[in-house]
């Protein structure tokens, strides 16, 4: 085989483990429908899963809080894998999404830089904050919060987190998310991922290479 096309056959591969998400939950696996009504004006309601293999540790626990006249929910909807966050007029709502593991888990897998990635899908009527929150295996703790969030991929770098966090040992993850009077919200998955620019970088040298060969034969 042409030594250019082993080469580029080896960037590829590279550039793919790379770019592999360390998947904590996309919400493909254990629909669960979680609801707060009226009464009360306030009220909570939890419910947990440890069926769940996709996801870290083995299954996730939401709890859902609200406060205002009507109803709010916070759904799982698998297949497709979807998180739902819903209030109705007059009633806003937080839901926290937990996930425990019995050891210590590797959230960097050898990256030398490395981010949490939320996929959010939809944001209607008004602003959603999401609160983030990790634990390693000594008990360390710390949380970062995401304020006014659009669609799309949103990331949260590690080093946003105190030095104390050992992303090699993590036990705990909780994602919490608070919403304004009637907000809504759907969630695609969570996960790790490369910084941005990494990817970015690596595809454009994957673009010159095939570009200098197709010049230079």
């Amino acid at each position: 085989m042409n030594k250019y096309i082993l080469a580029l056959s080896f960037l590829i591969a590279a550039t793919s483990n790379i770019a592999n998400a360390a998947m904590i939950d996309d919400f493909t696996e254990e629909s669960m429908n979680i609801s707060v009504g009226y009464p009360p004006l306030s009220g909570s309601n939890s419910a947990s899963t440890i069926t769940n293999i996709s996801a870290f540790g083995g299954g996730r626990t939401i709890i859902l809080s609200k406060s205002g006249l009507l109803t709010a929910s916070a759904n799982i909807i698998a297949p497709p894998g979807i998180y739902a966050h819903s209030a109705d007029a007059l009633t806003s709502a937080t839901s926290t999404i937990s996930w425990h593991s019995n050891t210590g888990v590797d959230l960097v897998e050898g990256r030398s830089t490395t981010n949490f990635a939320l996929d959010i899908l939809s944001i209607d009527q008004g602003s959603i904050d999401f609160i983030l929150s990790v634990t390693d295996v000594l008990n360390n703790t710390d949380s970062y919060t995401l304020s006014g969030a659009g669609t799309g991929l949103q990331f949260i770098a590690l080093s946003l987190f105190s030095s104390n966090i050992n992303f090699l040992q993590i036990t705990d993850i909780s994602l919490k998310i608070v919403g304004d009077v009637a907000s809504d919200l759907t969630l695609n998955s969570i996960s790790t991922v490369p910084t941005p620019s990494v990817l970015i970088l690596l595809s454009m040298g994957l673009v010159a290479f095939g570009f200098n060969r197709r010049v230079t034969v």
